[in-house]
C-alpha cells in the first residue's frame, strides 16, 4: 500500500491501518512532510479501517512539524468516527509525547499487538 511514500509506511490490515514513520523526523524537508502526510491522511480517512495505530518503533527524535503531522492524521481518523492509538515509542520519545499531553488525546501502548487489543476491547 502506498509504495511511493518515503517518510511513512502505511499498512492496511482491517480493522486497522498502521502508520509507521520511517527514519528520523528531523531529517525531512517540511514541504515533503506536508505533501506525504496529506497523502497518508487520505488513506487514514478510509472508514473501512476504523482503527489507526501510529507505530513509532523507528523514531528516536522528531520535531514539532512531525508531531503536528501525526496529530493531523489522528484527528482525521477521529473525525471519521475511528479510534487512534500510539505505540512503541522509545523512552525519550515517550517522555516527550507524555509531556505534550498527547496521551490525553489517544492511548499509548508498549507494542503494536497491545494497541490492537486495547482498541478492539474498547469497541466490544
Amino acid at each position: 500500500m502506498a509504495r511511493h511514500l518515503k517518510i511513512f509506511e502505511v499498512v492496511k490490515e482491517p480493522p486497522c491501518i498502521f502508520v509507521t514513520p520511517l527514519g528520523q523526523g528531523a531529517s525531512f524537508r517540511y514541504a515533503d512532510l506536508q505533501m506525504e502526510s496529506n497523502s497518508v491522511r487520505t488513506l487514514v480517512a478510509d472508514q473501512t479501517v476504523p482503527l489507526l495505530i501510529i507505530d513509532l518503533k523507528n523514531m528516536n527524535y522528531f520535531g514539532s512539524e512531525f508531531i503536528g503531522a501525526l496529530i493531523t492524521l489522528g484527528r482525521e481518523k477521529k473525525l471519521r468516527g475511528g479510534k487512534v492509538a500510539i505505540c512503541s515509542a522509545n523512552p525519550n520519545m515517550y517522555d516527550v509525547l507524555k509531556g505534550m499531553s498527547l496521551f490525553k488525546l489517544w492511548p499509548y501502548f508498549e507494542t503494536r499487538e497491545a494497541a490492537i487489543a486495547g482498541l478492539t476491547e474498547d469497541s466490544a
